[in-house]
């Protein structure tokens, strides 16, 4: 069994620039749960091979993390500052915002932060996501990791194993990988998989991810839908959470919705959200938000979404 190594830390991350809630319980990422059992609030899961136990403080976010002694990669606050973005000034950003769009402050209560990312482990997870919720995503992907990725260790009642590897994955024969995950109920989900790990190894594997993110974004996205299962929206929830490319904007009926709402009316008899309306309002927050615009977006998507405005509305009548 390989040996875990266990190192808290903390880094500078203040509460009023990022809300772990909203950030890691928002439908970026599928892997995170919250711990209530605890004097204080936690956060935990895994990310970059790493299980993770993070608590929120006042001026910072200290972590306890959990990896095989054999990875060499055990800079935990390198790691976590990349995952969180620490070096993005999200206030600074969120005052821009704020001064180009006069809806912005009906959403920017709490600071969402856009996390950083596997592009493997975040394909998967939203070819996962179609037709699907977030509790049934998790538990789709955890299934996924306990079948082909690594043991990590078992805490807080559950096992807990890596994302697999490409390289792991690509020894799987894709018929019987198709059948395994129909057999653990992916449904059609499962072709799509199994047909966009062979397509990915064809355009170059983890080489191919990284001429993903040197692309501009376009090309990128351009890229990214000729995996099977993939459209537009998947694609630029791909290029903005996993390449860096965070002027994308995703646009869902949630977000579609709320631009009806808010920001062009113009569309609110328009049902059906076809690839003419989907670029224009892409198109929109772009020139209202800047090269951050996916981040902007993000922000307006959690702060929509009724499980945080209902948190909210809470904090309100309390104070």
């Amino acid at each position: 069994m390989a040996k875990i190594i266990k190192q808290c830390g903390k880094i500078s991350l203040a509460a009023n620039v990022c809300d772990l809630e909203r950030t890691l319980l928002g439908g970026q990422s599928f892997r995170w749960s919250k711990l209530c059992d605890e004097p204080q609030i936690k956060y935990c899961g895994v990310a970059l091979n790493t299980y993770w136990v993070l608590t929120p403080e006042s001026e910072h976010i200290t972590y306890e993390a959990h990896a095989d002694a054999a990875n060499q990669e055990h800079d935990f606050n390198a790691l976590l500052s990349d995952y969180l973005r620490a070096g993005f000034d999200l206030e600074q950003e969120q005052n821009a915002w704020l001064q180009a769009d006069e809806q912005f402050a009906k959403f920017v209560g709490q600071p969402v932060r856009m996390l950083s990312q596997d592009p493997l482990e975040n394909i998967i997870s939203f070819l996962c996501s179609q037709n699907n919720h977030i509790k049934r995503i998790s538990s789709m992907i955890e299934s996924f990791c306990a079948s082909y990725g690594r043991k990590i260790g078992h805490f807080h009642g559950q096992t807990a194993y890596t994302f697999p590897t490409l390289e792991a994955l690509s020894t799987l024969n894709g018929n019987q990988l198709d059948k395994e995950l129909r057999a653990a109920k992916f449904g059609y989900r499962a072709k799509y998989i199994t047909r966009s790990l062979q397509q990915i190894q064809d355009f170059g594997g983890n080489a191919w991810f990284e001429q993903l993110r040197q692309m501009p974004y376009v090309e990128a996205r351009e890229s990214l839908v000729k995996l099977s299962g993939i459209g537009y929206k998947v694609a630029d929830c791909i290029c903005l959470m996993s390449l860096g490319h965070l002027e994308s904007v995703p646009i869902d009926t949630h977000i579609y919705k709320l631009a009806q709402r808010h920001y062009l009316p113009h569309l609110a008899s328009k049902e059906n959200l076809t690839n003419k309306i989907y670029d224009e309002v892409a198109q929109h927050f772009q020139q209202l938000h800047g090269k951050y615009a996916g981040w902007a977006q993000t922000i307006l998507f959690c702060a929509d979404l009724p499980q945080f405005k209902d948190n909210t509305n809470n904090k309100k009548r309390k104070k």
